[in-house]
């Protein structure tokens, strides 16, 4: 009966310090405190409840669909006579993964990641980003849309984007990439798919000298390229 007893305590005081973390974090306190449990339990990490294995990847692609949305509404507004290429291509500099991984260090995610394992150095970008948005999806599940909206404008956007540097920021990575193998007259191929059934829904491999060397994912075909060569590049950096 102490055991049960020193047991609850430690796990009742572990709950509380996390409940003051989150509301440091968020500016609110969390409903459901399961939510963000599970938001940041990483699949080598995952358990079970009911027979059903638990991890963060469902509530990662409920996250991605809304951060989406919510950065899209913001962007219409902030650039009312804006084209939707520009608009597009702004999305894409916020919720690319090296910077979700940023915003993710910046509000102290990594404080609260749950895995197990050794993790490979090109997996740690994703572990971040798949975080950031499965906590998205934590906050939509515990509050509804508006408190997720107006975390994501108050919390994200107007404190840690630059918005004016983002504008001059260079992501385009399939030409540079194109430009460089024309440098060394060798072709790079760009082979993509459609996958209708998935959230991201398009993706794109980059093939150079039989081999591929990079994979991306994207909402668009261009993004998925953009995705792909952007790591194709980092490959060809590491390997000259």
């Amino acid at each position: 009966m102490l055991r049960k007893f020193l047991a609850f305590r430690i796990l009742f005081r572990k709950d509380k310090d996390l409940l003051i973390s989150l509301q440091e974090i968020l500016g609110f306190y969390p409903k459901n405190l399961r939510f963000y449990k599970i938001a940041f339990t990483h699949r080598s990490a995952s358990f079970k409840e009911n027979g059903i294995r638990v991890n963060n990847e469902r509530l990662e692609f409920l996250g991605d669909s809304i951060l989406d949305a919510v950065i899209s509404d913001f962007l219409y507004h902030r650039y009312p006579n804006a084209k939707e290429g520009f608009m597009t291509e702004m999305r894409s500099k916020i919720v690319n993964g090296e910077k979700l991984k940023e915003l993710a260090r910046l509000i102290r995610l990594n404080d609260f990641i749950v895995q197990k394992g050794n993790t490979p150095k090109g997996s740690i970008t994703k572990i971040h980003e798949d975080a950031f948005e499965a906590l998205i999806g934590a906050i939509y599940l515990d509050q509804g849309y508006y408190k997720t909206y107006k975390f994501i404008i108050s919390k994200i956007l107007k404190k840690y984007i630059d918005f004016e540097d983002l504008e001059d920021l260079n992501l385009n990575y399939k030409s540079q990439l194109i430009e460089w193998a024309q440098k060394i007259k060798k072709p790079v191929i760009f082979v993509s798919k459609d996958h209708p059934d998935e959230i991201k829904c398009f993706s794109s491999e980059v093939v150079f000298d039989y081999k591929t060397i990079g994979i991306g994912k994207g909402h668009s075909k261009k993004e998925a390229e953009q995705n792909a060569a952007k790591e194709a590049i980092s490959f060809l950096l590491h390997s000259f």
